[in-house]
């Protein structure tokens, strides 16, 4: 099979259009199984969605402000960052994965973006749980 490129260009400008969307992150139990090739939208994991007896974390999750994400260039590829995100006091919370996904107001056409997997259950009682990225970001575009 021939090999491909993607120029540097187009990696920033995926980077950068994602940068100015409107992102929430929402919070999955550990029964949930990713799936790249079949997990398009929201709406295809939205039934792993944990709920919260605190009341703190919301349906849909916590938004991802556009101003909260940055692009850093490494070499010909991009990183995009995202700011830490905490959810609290007074949550109570279990999860295992995230999901950051392009909230257009419908789940079944609000795009998944990256899903990521803590390894372990997160677990909050009556507190603050905090969301620290990796210091390379979220995405990384090669």
């Amino acid at each position: 099979m021939a090999g491909s490129l993607v120029p540097k260009w187009v990696k920033q400008e995926i980077c950068n259009v994602w940068q100015a969307e409107a992102w929430k992150l929402m919070l999955l139990s550990n029964v949930h199984d990713s799936n790249a090739g079949t997990q398009r939208y929201i709406s295809d994991v939205s039934a792993n969605e944990i709920s919260d007896t605190g009341g703190i974390y919301v349906a849909g999750g916590p938004t991802i402000a556009p101003g909260s994400k940055s692009v850093q260039p490494d070499g010909n590829n991009y990183y995009l960052d995202v700011g830490d995100l905490s959810i609290g006091p007074g949550s109570n919370l279990n999860y295992r994965y995230a999901v950051a996904y392009k909230n257009t107001g419908n789940p079944a056409t609000s795009p998944i973006r990256a899903q990521v997997d803590f390894l372990t259950d997160q677990i909050v009682t009556n507190g603050t749980s905090t969301i620290q990225w990796n210091a390379l970001g979220l995405l990384y575009v090669q």
